[in-house]
């Protein structure tokens, strides 16, 4: 076996040992014990952070993370990996964004000039927009964690008012800009979707013994899935331009039933959670749309509406 052959094949195999001897190596690749020792020094010399230990018992270990061996890629290949790291850009918060940012700065540096000239003019054509937002989103990487390692934690969560909250998170997700923590929530005792920028204070000390044995295929089952005891039915008819501010949003699109005239009525179901930002959403559309249901989100129109009428009154 070639020599560059030989290194790739031995990162793939100390990657996915915890601990090996020289010897186990050595007879795993075919080659004597005085050229595993050079291959070995030559891993670490490439970044491959080895760690060794002398005496009965010891070997060599992986330290920190592991390294990946050298991949191949095409051009289209390399742009679009190029891209889909660059679509992640607009985020303030990531779990791992110092990762992303280092993963995208290693991997331009090693383009051709070519192929880095193309992508340059590309990133002037191609954007992936996300809408800034600057609540900080102190405690991702940690949800994520605990999500990973089905882990109960206590959080203090601010809604309309600040709680503690002992809950085992399912995963996240991200939509509009904005991060979701999918949980069940022992507080509560039903599962429960929170804004992870909500979420002002994060502890590992809960009681472990109350863990849901969770399998994969149950958590695929909540991630997303709308709390169906406070689910409202939500109807509002639309004018041609409402229909077009619509589908700037992905969910209000999929419920938007059109009329031959461009003019519409969405129907879908809601979160009572979203109350706050349906009224917001619609109050901005003046006359272009009218909320027929639910009734909480007519009356806090309404209400807003009186309050902006006594304001410009003065």
């Amino acid at each position: 076996m070639h020599k560059a052959q030989r290194l790739v094949q031995l990162i793939m195999l100390v990657n996915e040992r915890k601990k090996f001897t020289i010897q186990e190596m050595a007879d795993e690749c075919g080659v004597s014990r005085r050229t595993m020792i050079r291959d070995l020094m030559e891993l670490n010399e490439l970044g491959v952070p080895l760690y060794s230990q002398a005496g009965p018992g010891g070997g060599y270990r992986v330290l920190r993370e592991k390294v990946l061996p050298p991949i191949s890629f095409t051009e289209h290949e390399a742009i679009a990996m190029f891209f889909a790291c660059q679509s992640l850009h607009n985020y303030k918060s990531l779990p791992f964004k110092n990762e992303v940012d280092a993963a995208l700065h290693k991997f331009f540096h090693f383009l051709s000039s070519e192929l880095k000239q193309k992508i340059e003019h590309m990133q002037q054509r191609l954007v992936f927009w996300i809408p800034p937002h600057e609540m900080e989103v102190l405690f991702l990487k940690e949800l994520l964690e605990a999500a990973l390692e089905q882990r109960v934690v206590t959080i203090i969560y601010e809604a309309s008012s600040r709680r503690e909250r002992m809950i085992q998170p399912l995963g996240l997700y991200t939509m509009n800009g904005l991060w979701y923590c999918q949980a069940y929530c022992f507080t509560a005792g039903d599962y429960r979707v929170f804004r992870v920028d909500r979420v002002k204070d994060f502890s590992h000390e809960a009681d472990q013994s109350m863990k849901l044995n969770t399998t994969e295929e149950h958590i695929q089952t909540w991630i997303m899935r709308m709390d169906e005891s406070d689910a409202l039915e939500l109807e509002v008819d639309l004018t041609p331009e409402g229909v077009r501010r619509c589908r700037s949003d992905l969910w209000l699109t999929q419920g938007i039933e059109l009329r031959e005239d461009g003019s519409g009525t969405i129907r879908t179901k809601m979160s009572a959670s979203y109350i706050p930002w349906t009224v917001h959403f619609f109050l901005g559309f003046g006359l272009e749309a009218n909320v027929k249901r639910p009734q909480v989100v007519r009356e806090q129109i309404q209400s807003k509406l009186r309050e902006l009428t006594r304001q410009y009154e003065h």
